[in-house]
């Protein structure tokens, strides 16, 4: 009777645990009691009938590291406690801090218990690729859906007035394109799923290459090909660099088996495979070509200055607080209001950063090691490396070419989340951090047990027979732990090097006004124009002419001006006019002779939040004769009088909105420099 509990409990658990993966693609809501069912079914089996076998000890190692990350994150948080009722802070830390996903860690070592059976590794191989199908094949859908798919079904196949619609992205002919999420809420949520599912499926399809070409090869070619694009799309950089990242580690770990299982092609094969290459490019390059949202993340890679600098503003108020903190961190949940703080002190300087800083996201660090050390301390940030580490020398112990056609193989997507929570806390959203946990466990029993020689054995047959990893030579597990150093280091070492000359930069350094235009080249001219000290307005250009014909710069700009009311919270109404300075330089060869400058006001809510565009309206109209040298610039206003409850709250933006005129045809027109002192207010000088 006993046994045959146990065994109930056992088929519960794995029946539940194919039903989470077919519904994490689909609904958190839904995996997360497929999840919870999982663990209850399998929680008592993991603490009272131990099996003894590899991966259970290895998942029950890596449970107790992260555990130690939720620990350090409570007793900082403990500690740090303005609160002398210990009700009031727990429900205070149960709300705001990272505490609501740990329960989700019990998934890695039941995960892996589950399936260190032979029988249950078989049935979860085929569940884990229906689960990336189901994924893929929810992108590929969102890709032509204006509204979210996931907001659409919830609400009973009907769009509801107020939901958030999809970012249009470009068009195909015809057909528009719209930001792939999937199911998903976010397009970084779907990447970072995507990330956990996809490189499996490639590897795997990879590893069939030399065999027969059946339907099921076509199928998974397809979906391959599908995959790639709908991430390429996706524009999760995080993610692209992370499978990149995972490619790169199997080339160092199996250059020679990747290499050997290469296909023979025939000399018609490779013609037939570069023609469809370069098909496949062609058609690449024409359908990117309007998506004017891939041609932004790549070129913002590139680019130090650019209007998405809100990473720079959380680093560089993020690194105050872990000096401050060193050894124990803020506490889980204190993140948001310590950053605040510092938000505030930088505001304090410079004024004009007041509303850039009031839309940027603080609730984490966008850093998965950054933000557990700056609420747990550096103790929990080397708890994070060493469970990573750990990982990697899991990986690295065992030749990829025993992994092909395993459980391990089509998991190893966890891998992509390293480097790639070095830009986004991938480890801190709860739809990604589900499956992550899931697929470690997968992946730690595919690696001790899914080899030819062990899959015939009983769990306790293997643990008792089989060679223990440590036992390998010492310059077999030398080199595992060079590697295991080598990946965990070079992502750090390239990630401040990315980051530590932008960091060194000031933050008006940083800033740009935003402008817009019907012409995306006067954009980037007036944008290269604005100068940040009134000193350079005079520099020799950089170019040998102007790129903007006299028809282009004549076009409307539109430029971000200065708010009419001013810091601190509650603000005070703006007593000063809003002025700036036009210089027009000495070498210049064809500048404008006029300035027709029309004063808008915009709303200053923060629009991702509220879902809806500012809406705006022209104040007054004023023209200007431009000369060389300066030309004070004092557009006719109206600032509004009224006080303001508390921003943004009846504050506005007084914006720009320019046109140059009386450049001479038949040559290049050259923009005018501009120059916004630090509020609007140039009578203020700034320098360096």
């Amino acid at each position: 009777m006993k046994e045959t509990v146990w065994n109930t409990m056992e088929k519960v658990s794995l029946f539940s645990l194919c039903l989470f993966l077919l519904a994490f693609p689909l609904s958190v809501s839904v995996s997360q009691i497929f999840a919870g069912l999982t663990i209850a079914a399998g929680l008592p089996a993991l603490l009272f009938r131990k099996n003894g076998h590899d991966s259970e000890i290895a998942s029950v190692r890596l449970f107790l590291l992260f555990l130690g990350i939720y620990v350090l994150a409570f007793v900082s948080s403990l500690a740090n406690s303005e609160t002398k009722s210990s009700a009031s802070f727990f429900s205070t830390y149960v709300k705001r801090s990272e505490v609501g996903d740990f329960w989700m860690l019990f998934l890695l070592p039941i995960s892996a218990r589950i399936a260190s059976s032979k029988t249950n590794r078989m049935v979860l191989k085929r569940w884990i690729f229906f689960s990336a199908y189901l994924l893929i094949a929810t992108g590929c859908i969102s890709l032509f859906s204006e509204v979210r798919l996931g907001k659409f079904v919830s609400n009973g196949f009907k769009y509801a007035l107020g939901d958030r619609l999809q970012h249009y992205s470009g068009n195909v002919g015809p057909i528009q394109l719209y930001l792939p999420l999937g199911m998903m809420n976010t397009h970084l949520t779907y990447g970072g799923l995507l990330g956990l599912a996809l490189p499996g499926l490639i590897l795997e399809w990879f590893g069939t290459w030399n065999r027969k070409r059946n339907a099921s090869f076509w199928l998974q070619t397809g979906a391959v090909a599908v995959g790639l694009f709908v991430l390429l799309l996706n524009q999760s950089r995080s993610i692209w660099l992370g499978v990149i990242f995972l490619f790169l580690c199997c080339l160092l770990h199996a250059h020679r088996s990747l290499r050997n299982r290469l296909p023979s092609v025939s000399k018609p094969g490779l013609w037939i495979t570069a023609g469809l290459l370069i098909a496949l490019l062609l058609s690449s390059a024409y359908i990117l070509k309007d998506n004017w949202l891939i041609r932004r993340s790549v070129s913002q890679i590139f680019e130090i200055h650019n209007t998405e600098n809100q990473r720079y503003y959380i680093y560089k108020n993020t690194l105050p607080i872990i000096r401050e903190n060193f050894w124990f961190g803020v506490g889980g949940g204190n993140y948001s209001e310590s950053h605040r703080r510092q938000s505030e002190t930088m505001i304090e300087r410079e004024e004009q950063l007041w509303y850039e800083l009031s839309i940027t996201p603080r609730g984490h660090a966008h850093n998965d090691l950054l933000h557990w050390t700056t609420v747990g301390g550096i103790f929990a940030g080397i708890l994070f490396l060493i469970f990573w580490g750990r990982i990697f020398l899991t990986f690295f112990r065992k030749k990829l070419e025993e992994r092909f056609e395993t459980l391990s193989l089509r998991s190893i997507g966890i891998l992509t989340l390293f480097p790639a929570g070095f830009f986004q806390c991938y480890l801190l959203d709860d739809e990604v951090v589900l499956p992550f946990f899931v697929f470690c466990g997968f992946f730690l029993a595919g690696n001790n047990a899914d080899s030819t020689s062990s899959e015939t054995k009983t769990p306790n047959e293997t643990s008792a027979n089989d060679p223990e990893p440590t036992s390998a030579s010492f310059p077999q597990r030398f080199r595992n732990s060079a590697q295991t150093a080598f990946v965990l280091g070079i992502p750090l070492l390239l990630y401040w090097i990315f980051w530590i000359p932008r960091l060194n930069l000031e933050p008006l350094e940083v800033y740009n006004r935003r402008v817009r235009s019907t012409d995306p080249g006067l954009i980037r001219e007036i944008q290269k124009n604005i100068i940040k000290f009134e000193s350079d307005w005079n520099q020799k250009r950089t170019r040998d002419g102007s790129p903007l014909t006299p028809q282009q710069a004549e076009l409307p700009i539109q430029i971000e001006g200065c708010l009419t009311h001013r810091y601190p919270d509650p603000p005070r109404p703006r007593t000063e006019p809003l002025t700036f300075r036009i210089y027009v330089p000495e070498g210049d060869r064809n500048p404008p002779t006029r300035a027709e400058v029309t004063v808008v006001e915009r709303e200053s809510f923060d629009q991702d939040q509220a879902y809806w565009a500012h809406a705006e309206r022209e104040i007054k109209t004023t023209r200007f004769e431009l000369k060389r040298g300066k030309n004070p610039i004092q557009p006719e206003d109206r600032l509004p009088q009224q006080n303001s409850p508390g921003f943004p709250v009846g504050v506005f933006f007084h914006d720009f909105r320019i046109r140059f005129t009386g450049y001479r045809n038949g040559e290049n027109a050259d923009v005018p420099r501009l120059y916004f002192g630090r509020m609007c207010d140039t009578e203020l000088p700034l320098t360096r």
